[in-house]
């Protein structure tokens, strides 16, 4: 797939709608509540397909890909995260596809599962760099800076900064919330001490701190005793 052209790319396309299984595009677009159309096309095949673009001529794909549909956009992101390039020639890909191209949760929480490689040896200035996200008026962004933390930075070293930086976020976005309180439930699964001295000195709204209670209370990772006292705290 190298030397990707107008036309060369649209016969792929032909390819990625003659892939399409129809009864999973009608349950993935009730799922998604994405306002693109959606084709039909399963992660693991699209994960697959990104990789092989990634190795023939990932940076040609890029620079031809379209944005119409669900998966063109989300194809964008993994062969980004695909690419053998330096973690600065990554950035800008990163930045593309989290500011422009990003417009429901899977295309945010698909993307920022697949970063690791293109992050290696980068976490600290990534970090920082994905603290401006979520400072962003654009919902999809600032659910991109956290989910790239419930993914890349639940470690001793982070734990804290990424606490502060989830309680800072004041939205009434309901992917933004459900973001908030899934990354904090998985906190606790992972910290329940550092949990326990932020919900003593947290700032969220009545919505997200249920949601979070919610969430931790659904988890087979905390155990019983800590979801009865949990529970006491729903507002």
């Amino acid at each position: 797939m190298g030397d990707w052209t107008k036309d060369n790319y649209e016969n792929f396309r032909k390819e990625l709608f003659a892939q399409a299984e129809e009864t999973y595009r009608d349950f993935n677009a009730k799922l998604l509540c994405s306002d693109l159309p959606v084709i039909g096309l399963r992660v693991p095949f699209l994960r697959k397909m990104a990789k092989e673009i990634a190795k023939k001529d990932g940076v040609g794909f890029l620079q031809a890909c379209g944005t119409d549909t669900y998966e063109e956009r989300l194809l964008y992101g993994l062969v980004a995260a695909s690419l053998s390039v330096s973690y600065e020639e990554f950035l800008p890909y990163c930045d593309h596809y989290t500011e422009h191209l990003a417009e429901n949760w899977a295309h945010c929480d698909i993307f920022c599962s697949s970063v690791k490689k293109s992050i290696k040896g980068h976490e600290r200035e990534f970090f920082q760099h994905i603290g401006g996200y979520l400072c962003s008026e654009n919902p999809w962004v600032v659910r991109m800076g956290l989910v790239m933390m419930l993914s890349n930075y639940l470690t001793e070293e982070y734990m804290e900064d990424v606490l502060k930086r989830t309680d800072s976020v004041s939205s009434e976005h309901y992917y933004i919330r459900m973001a908030q309180a899934w990354l904090l439930a998985t906190v606790w699964a992972k910290d329940r001490e550092m949990m326990l001295f932020f919900i003593e000195n947290h700032h969220l709204d009545d919505w997200t701190w249920n949601k979070f209670i919610q969430k931790c209370c659904e988890s087979y990772r905390v155990s019983a005793e800590d979801k009865a006292f949990l529970r006491s705290l729903k507002r």
